[in-house]
C-alpha cells in the first residue's frame, strides 16, 4: 500500500510540473507573439491617414506666462490605448476629456535656462550619454536632465501643469486612435527616433518634422525626447480608469512618461505606448511641455 501511495505521489507531481512547464510555454508563445503584431503595426496599410496639407488655423491658440504657444484642444470624446499594443496599453476605450491647452512644443534648453536665471533653479543634470554632452546644450533642443519635480515646478512656475496622461494622448493622436501623431503607420520625415535616418544621432532641433505634427498641431509627440505627464503609473490602471477625464492613481512609486524618444525604437514611438519611471529619474531621453485647463487657467 506503502509503494501504490508512492506511486501516485510521483505521478500527480510529475503531472503538475508537465502542467507547469505548459503554462511557461504558452505564456512565452503569447509574449512573442505579441511582440511581433507590435512590430508588425508600422507596416500596415493606413485605414485613417492624415494628410501633409493640413490647416492648422481652426485651432484656438494662446500665448502662456512663461511666452510660449499653447493649442487648445476640444472637448470631447477620442480613443485611449491599444488592444493590439502591450499588456498596460488595454483595453482601447472611448475616453472624455474636457476642452483644454497644451504646449505647441516641448519646453527648450533656452527656454528652460531662462527659467533657471529667473527661478534661482538647479540646472539640468545626465548621469550617462553616449555622445557629446553639448548636443544637449544646444538652446534650440528640448531640455533633458529634468526630473518629474523639476517638470512639475517648471509648469507650476509658467501658471501651467504638467497635462494628464489622457490629455497627453488625446493631444498626440485625435479622436481616431492614430498609431502615430500623423497616421497609422511610419512614414519618413515624420519624427527623430532611432538611428540616423531621420537626419540626427541624438535630440534635433524642436519643430524639425513638420508633417509628424498631431492633427491639432502639435509638434514632436513622437520621438525627440520622451515626456513627463502628470499621472501615476499603474499598469492595470485601463482596466478600471474612469471613462470622464481621468487623472490617473491616487498614489504610486513612478510616474508616466510618453512619447518615445531618438533612442527609441519605432514601435515604441507610437502615440498609446507607456512608459513609467520614478519622479526623481534624470536622463538624456525625458523632456516635457505643460497644459492648462481652458475655464480655470491652471
Amino acid at each position: 500500500m506503502r509503494d501504490k501511495n508512492l506511486m501516485i505521489g510521483v505521478i500527480f507531481c510529475f503531472v503538475i510540473s508537465i502542467l507547469f512547464l505548459l503554462v511557461i510555454i504558452w505564456e512565452i508563445k503569447k509574449s512573442i507573439d505579441h511582440d511581433e503584431r507590435v512590430q508588425q503595426m508600422s507596416k500596415k496599410t493606413n485605414d485613417v491617414e492624415v494628410a501633409d496639407n493640413r490647416d492648422f488655423s481652426i485651432y484656438e491658440t494662446l500665448v502662456g506666462d512663461d511666452g510660449r504657444e499653447m493649442v487648445l484642444i476640444p472637448e470631447g470624446i477620442f480613443t485611449r490605448g491599444s488592444d493590439s499594443g502591450g499588456y498596460d496599453e488595454k483595453p482601447s476605450q472611448e475616453i472624455y476629456l474636457d476642452a483644454f491647452y497644451i504646449d505647441k512644443y516641448e519646453v527648450s534648453v533656452k527656454e528652460y535656462n531662462k527659467y533657471r536665471r529667473v527661478a534661482n533653479y538647479v540646472e539640468p543634470s545626465v548621469p550617462f550619454f553616449p555622445g557629446d554632452h553639448k548636443v544637449m546644450e544646444v538652446p534650440s533642443h528640448a531640455v533633458v536632465g529634468v526630473s518629474w519635480h523639476d517638470a512639475v515646478n517648471y509648469c507650476t512656475w509658467a501658471g501651467k501643469r504638467l497635462p494628464t496622461e489622457a490629455e497627453w494622448e488625446k493631444a498626440a493622436r485625435g479622436t481616431h486612435g492614430l498609431n502615430f501623431p500623423w497616421g497609422n503607420k511610419i512614414l519618413p520625415k515624420r519624427a527623430n527616433f532611432a538611428g540616423t535616418a531621420d537626419g540626427y544621432s541624438y535630440m534635433g532641433p524642436i519643430g524639425s518634422y513638420p508633417m509628424g505634427r498631431s492633427v491639432y498641431g502639435i509638434y514632436d509627440m513622437a520621438g525627440n525626447v520622451s515626456e513627463w505627464v502628470n499621472d501615476y503609473y499603474d499598469q492595470f490602471y485601463y482596466q478600471t480608469a474612469p471613462i470622464m477625464n481621468p487623472t490617473g492613481p491616487e498614489t504610486g512609486k513612478n510616474h508616466v512618461f510618453k512619447g518615445g524618444s531618438w533612442d527609441a525604437r519605432s514601435v515604441d514611438i507610437r502615440t498609446s505606448k507607456r512608459f513609467a519611471a520614478t519622479p526623481g529619474r534624470k536622463d538624456s531621453i525625458v523632456g516635457f511641455r505643460c497644459a492648462r485647463s481652458k475655464e480655470n487657467k491652471t
